[in-house]
């Protein structure tokens, strides 16, 4: 019985010591890449989950690439052209916003959202959408999708 009682906590001590491990390096290798998950009752207004646009929206997005050129012509969306648009900051910002507007000023009469997205942590996201919610025109809802391209990626809706 002593026997038994030895191995049994030579077994529970192996198997914390592997718990222990097993945590440390989630922690340190996997979590950092981990997309943490989107409530969108603890976002502010302006802001949503890519879960809100599937359940609300059912998917039906115009969208907004606020990211750099750079970045976008690596890699972006493959959507039909009326359904994302590049708008970035710069001098020729009007002209971006002039090339989308019909399509924008439209989103509302389809049900759609106007969603605008960016990379980690940019601002130009939340500056785009301010712009175009600024014009007026827009009825539909405006957006900044919550983690942005990351989260596009992780959805499947993009690759790198």
């Amino acid at each position: 019985m002593k026997d038994t009682f030895t191995q049994a906590i030579r077994l529970g001590i192996i198997i914390l010591v592997v718990a222990l491990a097993l945590g440390w390096a989630d922690a340190m290798f996997f979590a950092p890449r981990r997309i943490p998950a989107c409530v969108q009752d603890k976002l502010p207004p302006g802001r949503i989950c890519l879960e809100t646009l599937a359940s609300q929206f059912h998917n039906r997005v115009v969208w907004v690439d606020a990211r750099s050129q750079a970045d976008f012509e690596l890699n972006h969306l493959m959507l039909a052209e009326n359904r994302m648009f590049p708008i970035r900051k710069g001098a020729d910002l009007q002209q971006q916003i002039d090339a989308a507007i019909g399509r924008l000023l439209e989103a509302a009469e389809n049900g759609e959202a106007v969603v605008v997205f960016c990379t980690g942590e940019c601002t130009a996201s939340e500056e785009i959408a301010a712009e175009l919610r600024a014009l007026g025109m827009i009825d539909a809802p405006v957006y900044v999708l919550e983690g942005g391209w990351e989260v596009l990626k992780a959805s499947g809706m993009a690759a790198d």
